[in-house]
């Protein structure tokens, strides 16, 4: 064989060879994709963009510990917080999409595109939902300290008092944060935000009398609600809650048309396996369906979330567009 003709066969050698390599890729499941039948065979890790203590981390270790006990497999609570959200969702959407990385988020995932001109990933294109934890009514409380016995008294001693009452939030584009612009905005009440590095310290700070006011998911403050340590006066939601009868609206309150809930959604990096996304929100489904989650969540304020994948995806593009009116009403800003 001449040397041409031995590099023409060559060729043609290598030819078949990658022909061959693609049939096997495209007929035999990838390494990287497991069949869903054999996930989770490794354990999964739960990105929250929040310390230890508040809602987010409360419904992320809740569901995390349920799905260690029906796969047989541990998962990892990895608490990020940073940037209202940013730094843990940022390293979520870098992640490989293998159901092996997850990230808890709540209304601050529709937030932040509004509020930061450039963000270090695509809100939509880069995470896809998997499954809602959770729905839970804020409530607006004060220090037990501040002579507001209503909501109607709060806002009159804010108006009082331009720029000196003030309300904490657990961080920039949080539930609290957009719930405290919301009633600032709504209420004509000149309120000064104080942002934390999540919920807890922020509700210790309240507790101190650091700061007046927030209005944070009922399962944040309940216990020192009913300590006497914080005061309640109104619920976010535009309904009375079962969960606290009691307590009135803030639309009934006086801030007309004001409605704010919070949720929280279990979202994985785009591209995961529909049969893998799937699967787990079946298991994030039926754990959520049991007598003993449905207790707890009473217990903690909060109402278990339902909806397909595609749902919730639906779901999200439609709170990142009411957001956009919302922080252009209330004038948030990152502060």
């Amino acid at each position: 064989m001449t040397s041409s003709s031995r590099i023409r066969f060559l060729s043609r050698l290598a030819g078949v060879s990658l022909a061959l390599g693609a049939l096997l890729i495209a007929t035999t499941p990838s390494m990287a994709q497991e069949p869903a039948a054999a996930y989770p065979s490794k354990h999964i890790r739960i990105l929250v963009p929040f310390p230890p203590g508040g809602a987010a981390d409360t419904f992320a270790r809740f569901i995390g510990e349920r799905l260690a006990q029906s796969w047989g497999q541990g998962v990892v609570v990895d608490n990020r917080p940073g940037g209202g959200g940013i730094v843990a969702t940022q390293a979520a959407a870098k992640a490989p999409a293998d159901g092996y990385t997850l990230l808890v988020v709540t209304v601050g995932h529709a937030v932040n595109p509004h509020l930061h001109a450039k963000l270090p990933y695509d809100t939509e294109k880069d995470l896809q939902p998997v499954a809602k934890l959770a729905s839970v009514p804020s409530v607006l409380v004060v220090n037990s300290d501040l002579p507001a016995r209503s909501a109607a008294e709060l806002v009159a001693l804010a108006k009082s008092k331009p720029g000196k009452l003030t309300y904490a939030s657990s961080g920039n584009a949080t539930t609290s944060h957009v719930a405290g612009a919301m009633l600032a905005a709504g209420a004509d009440a000149p309120l000064l935000h104080v942002p934390y590095k999540g919920s807890a310290p922020a509700i210790t700070d309240l507790i101190a009398g650091h700061v007046d006011l927030i209005i944070d998911p009922l399962v944040s403050s309940a216990q020192h609600i009913k300590s006497g340590k914080l005061r309640a006066l109104a619920v976010s939601t535009a309904k009375r809650t079962s969960l606290a009868p009691e307590l009135p609206t803030l639309a009934e309150s006086g801030v007309r048309g004001y409605d704010f809930s919070s949720w929280f959604l279990l979202l994985s990096p785009s591209g995961l396996p529909a049969p893998i996304a799937a699967k787990l929100n079946v298991e994030v489904e039926r754990i959520l369906a049991t007598p003993q989650a449905r207790d707890k969540y009473k217990a903690m304020g909060a109402e278990p979330g339902t909806g397909t994948p595609q749902e919730l995806a639906n779901f999200v593009s439609a709170e990142i567009r009411r957001y956009a009116d919302v922080v252009k009403a209330s004038g948030m800003r990152v502060e």
